[in-house]
């Protein structure tokens, strides 16, 4: 289990596991953030989460 804080001022937002994607903007400052989380890592970015379209079989 991982916690995700605020990159502006630090309020925890949620806490996640591997597999988790989620958008959420900060409650305490506004600020909009992206988070995945893997196996050993977690990203957070400023930037909306783009799902990549499945490929469609010939």
């Amino acid at each position: 289990m991982r916690f995700v804080m605020c990159p502006k001022c630090g309020k925890r937002l949620c806490k996640g596991e591997a597999g988790t994607k989620v958008e959420i903007e900060c409650p305490k400052c506004g600020e909009f953030a992206s988070v995945i989380i893997s196996d050993d890592s977690m990203h957070i970015s400023k930037k909306p989460i783009e799902d990549k379209p499945l490929r469609q079989r010939a």
